[in-house]
C-alpha cells in the first residue's frame, strides 16, 4: 500500500512542478547589439559620388493586374542593366478550336498556318507546324516537337452577359 501512495505523491509532485513550469513567466532572449566593422574604401576617388535614381513603379502598382481584359506587355520587364527578352513566341502560334470523334478516330481543329485563313483538321500522326500529333483527348491535343512536348488546350467558353 505504501508503494501506491508513494507513486501518487510522486505523480502529484510532477503535476504541480509541470504546472509551475508552464505558468511561470519565461525570460525572452535578449539580442546582443554589436557594431559591425565596415571596411574602408580602397579607392575613394573611383567611388560614385551620386546614387543612380530609384526606378518608379507607380504605373505597375496602378495597373489592374487581375483584369481579364489585360494583355501582356510588348517588352518583358527586366531590372535596369539587364538584357530585355522579347515576349513574342519564336515559332508559329497554334490555337486549338475544337475536338471531335468520328468514324476514323479523333480529329482536332487547329489554326496553325497563318497563310491559310481559318483552322484545319488534324488526326493522330499528322504534322502541325513541324510537330507530330501524338495524342488527342476530349480537351487537349499533345504535339511532339524536337524540343519537347506541347499541349494545346481548349479555351473555356465565354458566356455573353444578359443571356
Amino acid at each position: 500500500m505504501t508503494l501506491v501512495r508513494n507513486l501518487y505523491v510522486a505523480a502529484g509532485v510532477l503535476l504541480v512542478g509541470g504546472l509551475a513550469l508552464r505558468l511561470a513567466p519565461t525570460a525572452l532572449p535578449q539580442p546582443r547589439a554589436e557594431t559591425l566593422a565596415v571596411p574602408a574604401v580602397a579607392h575613394p576617388e573611383s567611388a560614385p559620388t551620386t546614387m543612380p535614381p530609384v526606378p518608379r513603379y507607380d504605373t505597375i502598382i496602378a495597373a489592374n493586374i487581375l483584369s481579364p481584359d489585360r494583355t501582356p506587355p510588348a517588352v518583358r520587364f527586366s531590372l535596369p542593366g539587364r538584357a530585355v527578352a522579347p515576349t513574342k513566341p519564336q515559332g508559329p502560334t497554334l490555337r486549338l478550336y475544337g475536338i471531335t470523334v468520328g468514324g476514323q478516330g479523333p480529329v482536332a481543329l487547329i489554326d496553325a498556318d497563318p497563310n491559310i485563313p481559318g483552322a484545319e483538321n488534324y488526326r493522330l500522326g499528322d504534322m502541325v507546324a513541324g510537330a507530330r500529333v501524338v495524342a488527342i483527348t476530349d480537351s487537349t491535343v499533345t504535339l511532339a516537337r524536337p524540343s519537347g512536348q506541347l499541349v494545346l488546350r481548349l479555351q473555356p467558353v465565354r458566356r455573353r452577359r444578359g443571356s
